[in-house]
């Protein structure tokens, strides 16, 4: 079990940033699963769809005898098929157009977080008891507290530390090694997505 060497810890911060990010992918995320949902005249018309073509073969089934009849609903089918093709078309534009809508706006409120929290960590890691290589050695040094308090943040948040840019960006101001705002916001805002996808494909 790995014991995290607190040095500070926002309680109230993290709270409301956790928060925050819930509801905002909750929102942004169950408007873009909205726009990507069948309409119920979709919907509809994929229904009066396969009732056409299941007529249009029985009719077929009859021979030559039924071939204007059978003509007749081959080209309502064509029409709606057309038809349906058009709604699927506008709903794909619609929900491509509100995607980049709610991205946008999660971009506008990720620099506000930013700027409110600039210089301010949530979450600090206390180098002091960080143990390093040597267990009896003792930090002497401002500058060696911080550098075994960043070693220790990378390692536990390996390989994320290292491959994600939202982490360097998420760290950048902060006095002291820890979580920014940022980090806290988006670990939530991953969480309940991660749900929601689920959600999404279990409908």
């Amino acid at each position: 079990m790995i014991t995290v060497p607190l040095l500070d810890v926002r309680t109230i911060d993290m709270l409301a940033l956790l928060l925050a990010g819930a509801l905002l992918e909750l929102v942004t995320k169950g408007i873009v699963m909205h726009t990507k949902a069948k309409s119920s005249k979709e919907t509809k018309m994929e229904q009066q769809l396969f009732a056409l073509q299941y007529e249009t073969a029985q009719k077929r089934r009859l021979g030559p005898t039924a071939f204007v009849a059978t003509s007749k609903l081959e080209r309502q089918g064509l029409v709606m098929e057309k038809e349906l093709a058009a709604l699927v078309e506008q709903r794909k534009l619609q929900g491509g157009t509100i995607a980049k809508l709610t991205s946008r706006i999660s971009l506008v409120f990720y620099v506000l977080v930013f700027l409110a929290y600039y210089n301010l960590s949530i979450l600090s890691i206390d180098g002091t008891r960080v143990v390093g290589d040597d267990i009896d050695s003792i930090v002497s040094t401002e500058q060696e507290e911080h550098a075994r308090a960043t070693a220790f943040l990378q390692g536990f948040l390996f390989p994320i530390s290292y491959v994600g840019m939202g982490v360097k960006v998420a760290r950048f101001g902060l006095p002291t090694p820890g979580f920014g705002a940022l980090l806290v916001l988006w670990s939530s805002q991953v969480t309940v997505g991660k749900i929601m996808d689920g959600v999404e494909w279990l409908l």
